[in-house]
């Protein structure tokens, strides 16, 4: 039977911490990393023996096994009944959303710094990933007055012009599983706490943008267009800016520039191969 301290000592680094000026070694978990260096290697190689798994985490071939048996059961690895292991099926799947995700990224940036240079304020880029709303891409306003979220944080789709601009391209079923249970969380007295008030708002809001009146944040607007692939929606552009300095007659005028930005995404996407 082998020991706690024997197991504790298999999954240790082989190699000394490496005393570099970020500091993330001091939080550097043992078996993570192997696991990851294993993950590592399949990308590289297609498929990989257990000794390849052995040298590439550098611990003992019965570690290599334990850790290529936790990727299996994640799904994230798989063995071939020839031998040998590859990518599974949630690696393969964490790999597709995240290339969709650098896909839409890359061909809405050219189009996003243009509209941040004409308008002078915050554009963000937001993407559906699962029931959330994901800033994935947020150009800040070089003025000193802004307003903006950061990427990777969630936009609430009850509240912002992001969120009321995909809902309508989604399945009530898809879209009650994003809105979550009521009442929605307040951020301002203008959220909406309700579906009732929700959709209220949806069937008020023209063509094809949504705007945000101070609905997240005291003192901010925002104005957002889906981006669409074949009827698709798959996220949203928008501009926000402080209400001080965004007069009814310029938000319409971002509106317009808003939708036509995302026209452009729209169709650099559909596009590419």
């Amino acid at each position: 039977m082998i020991s706690l301290a024997t197991l504790g000592r298999d999954l240790m680094p082989k190699t000394p911490f490496r005393a570099d000026d970020t500091g993330a070694e001091r939080y550097e978990i043992a078996a993570v990393s192997n696991a990851l260096a294993i993950v590592g290697a399949m990308a590289d190689k297609g498929v990989i023996s257990l000794a390849d798994a052995r040298d590439a985490a550098g611990v003992t071939k019965t570690t290599a096994y334990r850790l290529l048996a936790t990727l299996r059961l994640a799904g994230v690895a798989e063995q071939l009944p020839e031998g040998g292991y590859r990518p599974g099926r949630e690696a393969v799947r964490w790999a597709s959303r995240i290339m969709a995700g650098l896909d839409v990224r890359a061909a809405a940036l050219p189009t996003m710094h243009r509209l941040q240079a004409e308008t002078g304020e915050t554009v963000n880029l937001a993407l559906i990933r699962g029931t959330t709303l994901l800033y994935v891409e947020i150009l800040e306003s070089p003025s000193s007055f802004r307003m903006a979220d950061v990427p990777g944080s969630t936009a609430p789709i009850h509240a912002t012009a992001l969120g009321r601009v995909i809902a309508r391209h989604l399945d009530p079923a898809r879209l009650a599983s994003m809105l979550g249970p009521e009442p929605y969380p307040a951020y301002t007295a203008k959220t909406a706490r309700t579906y009732a008030e929700f959709k209220a708002r949806l069937d008020r809001s023209e063509g094809s943008i949504a705007v945000d009146n101070e609905e997240v944040a005291v003192g901010v607007v925002c104005t957002a267009a889906p981006i669409l692939v074949a009827g698709e929606v798959l996220g949203a552009l928008s501009v926000s800016a402080p209400r001080a300095r965004c007069d009814d007659a310029r938000l319409e005028d971002l509106g317009r520039r808003i939708a036509t930005a995302a026209e452009v995404v729209s169709g650099k996407l559909a596009t590419t191969p």
